[in-house]
């Protein structure tokens, strides 16, 4: 390992992280695993250590059987010694449902529940907020998820007109005093799918939604990061001007008439970014819809340049798991080293 320049805590703060995600990749460690692995000395994972077991965030988790030399003490990494909050709404045979996961550092689940709502508005969001604050009192981070779009502190585009023009970020900011992360409902599913399937960092995908009353939207993965664009209106697909009606519920009643329209917006977006992977997802796709649109798509595309397209079964897993790497994120202290592939 190279020699890192910068500031003591700058080095501090890296080495700490160093450490920590050791101790999460591996569940546990001792101290001279935890060199070896890290490239530190023992010296400085030794005062690592002291600290975050002193904090709570490391434990103790008793010595390693001894081959003849003196046991050596096992440090695990304590996954609820701060949670998150993810919250986000799903509509479901006409009904708004609020979809509430409690998780810990580890990622996994901690609490569940859904929440039926007449209408998405601030003050449901904040009833549910409140009762699971109290409830966990650990929650460190919010990510609520949304379809639309905010710029500048304010829903620009949304599904729920209540909250158009609403400054959600900094009003539950103020309110909860802790980091709030708003996404996008399909932005936070090409992460989730990115990440569920191991995508490679320089592969670029498209992740396409389609819901049942609403027009698509799409999310964009590039070298290992979320693209945006602009006010963050990269992926409002519906405002492509194909001549589509999206929204017409006759639309996806014919089988040809809907891959057409899939097919068409695949062609146009496939032609601006050139994707590696399109995946298609939402209200009655299935998998005999992707090989129409590959069809389709093969007799206006170049092989060469033509996506792998990849139907999701699940929106609601891939829209999770986004919005937790993304809330859990900001727990995350201080610089981080990361491979450059």
């Amino acid at each position: 390992m190279k020699p890192i320049s910068g500031s003591a805590p700058v080095i501090k703060q890296i080495n700490t992280n160093l450490v920590r995600q050791m101790l999460k990749t591996k569940g546990s460690a001792t101290k001279q695993e935890i060199a070896w692995a890290t490239g530190l000395s023992v010296v400085t994972v030794n005062t690592i250590l002291r600290s975050l077991v002193k904090q709570g965030e490391v434990t103790e988790s008793g010595l390693t059987p001894s081959l003849g030399g003196r046991p050596a003490m096992r440090f695990a990494y304590h996954s609820d010694y701060a949670l998150a909050l993810i919250l986000y709404p799903l509509e479901r045979e006409g009904r708004i449902q609020v979809h509430a996961t409690v998780v810990n550092l580890s990622r996994d689940p901690v609490f569940e529940t859904e929440v039926d709502v007449d209408q998405l508005d601030l003050a449901q969001l904040e009833s549910i907020m409140d009762r699971l604050l109290a409830d966990y009192p650990a929650i460190q981070a919010i990510g609520l998820g949304l379809p639309g779009a905010e710029h500048e502190g304010k829903m620009i585009v949304s599904d729920y007109q209540s909250l158009l023009g609403v400054s959600l970020s900094t009003h539950l900011y103020s309110r909860y005093k802790r980091p709030i992360i708003i996404e996008n409902d399909v932005n936070a599913a090409v992460i989730g799918f990115s990440t569920r399937q191991h995508v490679a960092l320089e592969q670029t995908v498209v992740y396409f939604y389609f819901p049942q009353r609403h027009p698509p939207g799409a999310g964009i993965f590039m070298n290992g990061r979320l693209h945006k664009g602009k006010g963050n209106f990269a992926g409002e697909v519906a405002h492509i001007p194909l001549g589509i009606p999206w929204g017409d519920s006759t639309l996806s009643a014919t089988f040809d008439t809907w891959c057409c329209a899939i097919a068409k917006l695949t062609v146009a977006v496939s032609s601006v970014l050139n994707p590696d992977l399109v995946v298609l997802c939402g209200y009655g796709i299935k998998q005999e819809h992707v090989k129409a649109v590959v069809d389709r798509c093969s007799t206006q595309l170049p092989p060469s340049v033509m996506p792998h397209l990849h139907h999701s079964e699940d929106f609601a897993a891939d829209y999770l798991s986004g919005m937790i790497v993304q809330t859990l994120d900001t727990l995350e202290t201080g610089p981080i080293l990361q491979q450059k592939r």
